[in-house]
């Protein structure tokens, strides 16, 4: 996977106070602009990750969407609706699994990686 540049977000709550909203905005939507690839954990409804999937999708940027099913939650329709096989996956994972669906997802995206 050399070469490739991956965004991943986890939705964790960064401290704003510390570096200030527009420099946590302008930070992310760069590292969006760099990367192939967007990662994001979705168990955990989040308005910021929503916001930079959105992003990454108007960027053309592949993206694949890891839910938890066992969390108890039910993941958004806008989010699991979005799945169109090629460009926007999600996928539901539990963590003995979760090696394997990012090998998949990889192999899938990338075929020359395998």
């Amino acid at each position: 996977m050399d070469g490739m540049n991956f965004a991943v977000f986890f939705g964790s709550g960064e401290d704003v106070s510390a570096v200030g909203d527009k420099h946590i905005h302008d930070r992310d939507i760069e590292w969006l602009q760099e990367a192939d690839v967007v990662i994001a954990e979705v168990t955990q409804p989040s308005l910021g990750v929503g916001y930079e999937i959105g992003r990454a999708v108007a960027m053309n940027k592949k993206v694949l969407c890891l839910f938890r099913p066992s969390s108890g939650r039910v993941l958004s329709a806008m989010i699991r609706g979005a799945n169109d096989g090629c460009r926007f996956l999600v996928r539901d994972y539990t963590e003995d699994t979760m090696q394997e669906v990012l090998q998949e997802y990889f192999e899938k995206i990338f075929p020359a990686i395998k």
